[in-house]
């Protein structure tokens, strides 16, 4: 009985790790996008000289399509529209919002 129980713990950890490999290539790391939200915000208020009382929300996000972790940005005073950054080349580009005559469109979007 030793042989088959130890078969089995191993099996169910294999389809663990497999599982949470697939989870996280789907969804992205938690602290990479915890990363990509900071440094967003980090732009806006030190590049951008917006005020954190500006923000309302800067939450990390990862796009499975490209394979890069963006933030999404939502500002107090457009709390419907959302505004997604991402770093390329060393720079922070917008490259996304819910609404094209947004009060933070800037020269950055393409």
């Amino acid at each position: 009985m030793g042989r088959r129980k130890w078969i089995h713990v191993f099996t169910l950890t294999l389809m663990i790790l497999i599982c949470a490999a697939v989870y996280y290539s789907l969804t992205g790391l938690p602290q990479k996008k915890s990363e990509a939200a900071n440094e967003v915000k980090a732009y806006l208020t030190h590049t951008r000289a917006y005020s954190a009382e500006d923000i309302q929300e800067i939450r990390g996000v990862y796009s499975f399509k490209s394979g890069d972790y963006q933030a999404e940005v939502r500002y107090k005073d457009e709390p419907d529209v959302n505004y997604v950054y991402e770093k390329k080349a060393g720079s922070f580009l917008l490259i996304e919002t819910s609404n094209l005559h947004g009060k933070h469109m800037d020269e950055t979007f393409y």
